[in-house]
């Protein structure tokens, strides 16, 4: 479910520059108002992430919940 979710947050942001804005300035009542469903861990990364410039957040999310790429 991780990625899933911070993926729709990112495709969201990345289009929509209210949201974007409203997500960096108070990022705890923005995902509620959309009704995001996070874990713990989801929510205080990005609302510790969420002061960065746009990229990095987006590279910081994907650093941390980002699908894993090794192929077994």
């Amino acid at each position: 479910m991780s990625w899933k979710m911070i993926n729709r947050i990112l495709g969201l942001a990345s289009i929509d520059q209210n949201f974007r804005q409203q997500l960096q300035r108070d990022p705890r009542a923005t995902l509620e108002a959309y009704e995001f469903e996070l874990t713990p861990e989801e929510l205080e990364a990005i609302c510790s992430y969420a002061s960065l410039p746009f990229l990095q957040f987006c590279q910081r999310l994907m650093e941390d919940f980002g699908p894993d790429e090794t192929i077994q």
